[in-house]
């Protein structure tokens, strides 16, 4: 595991790699006017990666660890489960 500095210093190609390997796909997406964006976690911070649209090919990636920066993504995630969960239900 590295630090999210750690990882900002690494050369894109490397940061690609250890995303395939470590990183989780959240399953959330947005999209923008001619971009999609998809959310991974990845030890103790997040991962986006932005595609082109129209050709679905990777454009670049912009790590964060900052959780304002999910704000876009909440209203995509369903918390029923969650409140079943803390009322015993599971």
């Amino acid at each position: 595991m590295i630090t999210y500095q750690e990882y900002l210093s690494l050369h894109e190609d490397i940061q690609t790699q250890l995303l395939s390997v470590d990183g989780v796909c959240l399953d959330l997406v947005r999209n923008c006017r001619n971009i999609t964006v998809e959310l991974y976690s990845l030890y103790q911070f997040y991962v986006e990666i932005f595609f082109d649209k129209a050709t679905e090919e990777p454009l670049y990636l912009k790590a964060f660890n900052k959780l304002e920066l999910l704000d876009p993504y909440l209203d995509q995630v369903d918390i029923a489960e969650l409140k079943g969960i803390r009322e015993g239900g599971y």
